[in-house]
């Protein structure tokens, strides 16, 4: 195992947190493979992964074609990888469709490149039961025709450099580039009061600035991260993305996601209740934004660093399959609060936390009896290193 340690790596000032704490060195999903960790409950960024799926078996067969000559090391990046189902899938694929494509080129066995898979995350991710599960795997074991992989961890924030220039081949993220480096600075004042108050991200009841500073806030990651990635990614590369967006038709000043409505009604509950103070609420913003293909699109010909293979857009129910509203109710609380714990519990306390989610599963399975839809709109785009 080798650890790369990102030196540049910029602390993130916070509004609302302590100066010396920034979000990178404290958010993290859920540890473990309990019951509320994030390994057990991120079946829906399994469900967006598999959706890729087509997209990564192209673009790792064309950077197979495209390294021509034999006896290559193939560098793959997973950035933001997190714990659970979605790296061990990754790794697992890229090495099948490596071994499919040297089987169709004919490369003996010694010429079959080895492949070298960096897991990268923040430092607060579990990388210790990451690796538990990966070292379990059997394709990780050298067998006859089967390529031989490294597995090395990078940890550090992806809107900075992480590697030197021109290393990979391939990089992949999932569900990973929707969060954003920090809340906007522009949801406060120039004395510091909160503007949008009340909220934990953009409603219809929020000042226009608040949309305008969400938008701002991810053209400028999302740009950062493409520039970074441009230095290490090599000519005719290609990246995976895919994120939590919006549908094409929304509109970022009124959209907003079912869990973050759901969110602010149950702290708005114990807001009344005594349990959570007023301004608590008012400077909780959550670090998120919701693309739509045209929003990324946009992003991407302007930095112009890379161009699109491919582009869509998918949809899907969470925990469709289960009819009990009540019982759906609590997946989908679980499914939630393993990627917001770490936020909710040093924003708020971890006093609130049990009251919190109880009311999160209570208006959820309201939510449901409404007939509202409990959806992920993914979007997924493939480029190509110019």
């Amino acid at each position: 195992m080798v650890f790369w340690l990102n030196k540049a790596k910029k602390k993130i000032k916070i509004v609302g947190l302590p100066k010396k704490m920034g979000l990178q060195e404290f958010l993290h999903m859920n540890e473990g493979d309990g019951e509320i960790s994030y390994s057990q409950n991120s079946f829906v960024q399994k469900a967006a992964s598999l959706m890729g799926q087509p997209m990564l078996e192209r673009a790792i067969q064309s950077v197979i074609t495209e390294v021509k000559s034999p006896s290559k090391v193939i560098k793959v990046a997973d950035l933001g990888c997190g714990v659970g189902p979605v790296p061990l899938a990754v790794v697992k694929l890229v090495i099948e469709n490596v071994q499919k494509k040297c089987e169709e080129l004919k490369w003996k066995d010694n010429d079959i490149p080895e492949i070298i898979v960096f897991l990268n995350d923040l430092p607060s991710n579990d990388f210790s039961f990451l690796f538990k599960e990966l070292l379990n795997m059997d394709l990780l074991k050298k067998k006859e025709g089967v390529p031989l992989c490294y597995l090395m961890t990078t940890p550090g924030s992806y809107y900075g450099r992480l590697f030197p220039k021109n290393v990979l081949h391939f990089v992949h993220a999932n569900y990973t580039l929707h969060w954003l480096s920090q809340a906007p600075s522009e949801l406060y004042s120039e004395e510091g009061i909160p503007i949008n108050k009340g909220n934990v991200y953009i409603t219809e009841s929020s000042p226009k600035i608040v949309a305008k500073a969400y938008m701002s806030q991810f053209q400028q990651d999302f740009t950062k991260f493409l520039i970074c990635r441009s230095e290490e990614v090599y000519s005719n590369g290609r990246m995976l993305l895919t994120l939590r967006g919006r549908p094409t038709s929304s509109d970022a000043v009124t959209w907003q996601p079912w869990e973050l409505e759901i969110m602010a009604q149950a702290i708005t509950k114990l807001v009344s209740q005594g349990l959570i103070k007023e301004e608590k609420l008012d400077t909780f913003d959550f670090p998120y934004f919701g693309p739509n293909e045209d929003d990324i699109e946009s992003i991407v010909h302007k930095e112009g660093s890379f161009v699109i293979e491919n582009v869509n857009t998918m949809a899907q129910h969470v925990a469709h399959e289960i009819e009990d509203n009540s019982e759906r109710a609590k997946v989908v609380s679980k499914f939630v609060r393993s990627f917001t714990e770490s936020l909710i519990s040093r924003h708020f306390g971890e006093d609130v936390l049990e009251p919190l989610y109880e009311k999160f599963t209570q208006f959820t399975c309201e939510h449901l009896a409404k007939g509202k839809p409990i959806e992920h709109h993914s979007v997924i785009i493939l480029l190509k290193k110019i």
